[in-house]
Formats: C-alpha cells, sequence, structure tokens
C-alpha cells in the first residue's frame, strides 16, 4: 500500500501514528509545502515573543519520521489527479498514492481594503516563516497594530508588547474574542490586557492602510503603525480540492470516517468540516488536539480500519499576559447562564435541560477539565445544583454521578474501531 499525505502538521503526525498502528510496512510519503519539518504552530507566538529557540518548535522530530519509515518531500503540491491517483508537485515530480490524505491546513485571510498588500511592514503571522520576518520588524518603542483579537491575534500583541512595541488592537466586533467568550468575560479580558500597556479598540473597522504608516479606521481616527500585523481569521486551504473535484463547502466535506467524496481521499485537520458535536451542525474546527485526533483516526481508516469520528467540540485555552483562559463550547448556544468572580477569578456556565453546555473560566484551570467531561458526556443534573455549584465552584462540589461516569469513560478508553 503506498499512502501520501498532503501537508506536515498536526494532523499529518497523527495519521503516521494511525497508519502505523496498522500497516508496519506500506510505503508513507509526507509532501512538506512549508519545507520545515513538523513544528507546531500554536508556537510560532512564542518564538516571536522569544520565549521558544527554534530547536523548540518541533511537533514531531526527524527521528519520528525516520523510525516511521517515512519520506519526506520537501515540494509542495499543486494538483491531484484523482484518476491516475497522482499527486503532482511544484518541481514536476508526480507520486503515486493508493490512499491519499488532505492535512493541507488553512492560510489567514486578507481583507480587502486599500493598502493592505503585504509588504515590509505589512504581515501575516501564521508560519514559522511569518514569525521568523517579524522578528526582523521588532523596534522596541515604536508602534504596532493588530487587526484581529482572535486568539492569533492577541497572542501576537502579546509577543509584540513583550518585546517592547506600543501595541493597539483594533478589533470589528463589538467584543474581544468574539468565538470564545461572552460580553462580560471579554470586559474582563480587555481591562486585563489595557492594565498591561495594551490598547484595545473594538467596533471599529479598518478602512485603509496608508503610505504614511498609519492605520486609517472607520470613524476617522488614524492609529501611526511602523508594524501592522493581518490576522483577522483564517480559511481553509480548499483550492486542491476543489480542483480535483472532491466536495468542498466551507471546509472539505468528509464522513464519519474521514473520507471524501472520493474514497481514495481523506482529509484532517484545519482544512475539514466536521460537526459540532453539541449543535450537531458542521463547522471548520482549526483545534490542535481535534487535528491530531482526525489525523490518527483518518490514518487508522487509510489502513483499513473503521474507525467512526464523531466531531469535534470547541475548546481552546490560552494564556495573556498572566491570564488563563480556558472555554468550551460557543457563546452562541443559548442556555441559563450562571456566574461566579472573586478577585482575578471568573466562571460563567450555561446550561440547557439541566446539562453543561459552554463554560468560560479565567484564572482557574484545576476546574476544566471536569467541565469538559460534564460536556462530552452531558450528564444532567437539577437546576439546583448547578444554582448551588456556581456558588462555590470547586472539585469537591461534582456530584457522584460525574465520578462514576468518568470512571466507566477510562475503563473503555480508546477509538473502538472494526475492520473495513
Amino acid at each position: 500500500m503506498k499512502y501520501v499525505i498532503i501537508g506536515n502538521g498536526i494532523a499529518a503526525a497523527g495519521a503516521v501514528e494511525g497508519i502505523r498502528s496498522r500497516d508496519r510496512n506500506g510505503a508513507i510519503a509526507v509532501i512538506d509545502g512549508e519545507q520545515r519539518g513538523s513544528y507546531s504552530r500554536p508556537l510560532i507566538t512564542y518564538y516571536l515573543a522569544g520565549k521558544r529557540k527554534a530547536e523548540q518548535m518541533r511537533y514531531r522530530s526527524p527521528a519520528f519520521f525516520h523510525q516511521h519509515g517515512v519520506t519526506v518531500i520537501p515540494d509542495r503540491a499543486v494538483k491531484i489527479d484523482n484518476q491516475a491517483r497522482q499527486v503532482i508537485l511544484q518541481s514536476g515530480q508526480a507520486v503515486e498514492y493508493d490512499r491519499l490524505l488532505l492535512a493541507n491546513g488553512a492560510s489567514p485571510i486578507i481583507p480587502e481594503i486599500p493598502g493592505i498588500a503585504l509588504g515590509d511592514w505589512v504581515k501575516t503571522l501564521y508560519t514559522w516563516q511569518d514569525a521568523e520576518q517579524l522578528d526582523l520588524l521588532v523596534t522596541p518603542g515604536h508602534k504596532a497594530v493588530v487587526m484581529g483579537s482572535g486568539l492569533i491575534g492577541l497572542k501576537a500583541a502579546e509577543a509584540l508588547c513583550q518585546r517592547g512595541m506600543k501595541v493597539t488592537v483594533v478589533e470589528k466586533q463589538s467584543q474581544i474574542l468574539p468565538r470564545l467568550l461572552s460580553r462580560t468575560s471579554a470586559d474582563l479580558v480587555s481591562n486585563h490586557l489595557q492594565d498591561r500597556g495594551m490598547e484595545i479598540i473594538t467596533g471599529q473597522e479598518v478602512t485603509r492602510i496608508n503610505e504614511y504608516h498609519q492605520v486609517e479606521l472607520d470613524n476617522d481616527r488614524r492609529i501611526e503603525a511602523q508594524l501592522v500585523i493581518v490576522a483577522i481569521g483564517t480559511k481553509p486551504n480548499l483550492s486542491l480540492a476543489a480542483a480535483c473535484g472532491l466536495a468542498v463547502d466551507r471546509g472539505i466535506l468528509v464522513d464519519s470516517y474521514l473520507r471524501t467524496s472520493d474514497t481514495n481521499i481523506y482529509a484532517a485537520g484545519d482544512v475539514i468540516e466536521t460537526t459540532d458535536i453539541l449543535t450537531g451542525f458542521p463547522s471548520v474546527m482549526a483545534l490542535l488536539p481535534l487535528a491530531h485526533q482526525e489525523g490518527l483516526i483518518a490514518g487508522q481508516n487509510m489502513a483499513g480500519a473503521a474507525c467512526s469520528y464523531p466531531g469535534g467540540l470547541f475548546i481552546n485555552s490560552v494564556n495573556l499576559l498572566g491570564m488563563n483562559i480556558i472555554a468550551a463550547g460557543s457563546p452562541q448556544i443559548p442556555g441559563q447562564t450562571w456566574l461566579w468572580q472573586q478577585r482575578e477569578q471568573y466562571l460563567e456556565l450555561v446550561t440547557e435541560c439541566g446539562r453543561l453546555v459552554r463554560y468560560i473560566a479565567l484564572n482557574m484551570p484545576q476546574i476544566t477539565g471536569p467541565l469538559i467531561s460534564l460536556i462530552e458526556q452531558q450528564l444532567k443534573f437539577p437546576e439546583s445544583f448547578w444554582q448551588e455549584f456556581a456558588s462555590q465552584p470547586g472539585l469537591n462540589r461534582l456530584p457522584k454521578l460525574y465520578w462514576e461516569a468518568l470512571k466507566e469513560v477510562q475503563e473503555n478508553d480508546g477509538c473502538r474501531c472494526g475492520a473495513i
């Protein structure tokens, strides 16, 4: 069997592990378009901040690929010929496959505004190369503007602040981290960041970046900037899939086995559209743990297993200038809200029919693991329990039913896979 993986990120590493768990001898080729090896994309902001060295960026070492008998090809895939079962590379080389995995991730969204053309001082921060280029532009005391207040934008802003730059974050929505936080929790995070020297502007949109090193807003304000980082979001890389006729929407469409509309081609990671297990609706869920899990399951299935992927849950964890932020579920999910706050700690729970469907925790990392389990297991409790728990949250307040369910999950851990 010949396996080919397009992309060398987290999903690709999971796929190698999944394939080798079922097939010890098949040939595996990884197409490494960035030509950087396997690295952890979330670490690029730490690299920019000077907290990670190049040798600390690896997600999987070169030895990992050698030990698993993987050929890494430093080239970019430009076409998939799914009739001939070949991947055509930029160099002209054709790589044959029996099973193909698309794990080619996503790219930054670049808005169509005057002056946005990426150049010497307008950059994105999505790849290791981006971080290296930005590293040369950081000058303590100079001004920087970050467009967007998602995780990438705020981590970029944090890195620049830690390097001594004066940073302004511009977010067109009415709050920061709009896909992660509620308005109340976003205000707490925003105040925390501003207290530490970061300027936060919400409800305003960038309309132009002019030649005088100024960022113009829709309220006519102009902000001086020696550096601009565009971080308004990402979009799956769909061109390869669409060009060879695979079904796509916001991401590549896959079934519960992570197969595309071509049964010899699978997809995993930030490039796919999968199911949000809380809402049951399709969504693009670009999250590191999900990418590895999807890659692992896709790899097993490419090698002949029948492992079903149930979908994912939006879970994000980030530390911003000393504030720990963990959230699960979508801010748009309705329900009964329970709040608790004590000094720098804040907990927001949302329940529906007695089940936890969302939480936001600030500076409370010890409680978040059990809360994730409660969401995943969808255990139902009386509203009186949630009211009491929210009045004094802690591990000792969790009911016996939770610990029994957790024990059952641990005893039956692992994917239930059959043979195709």
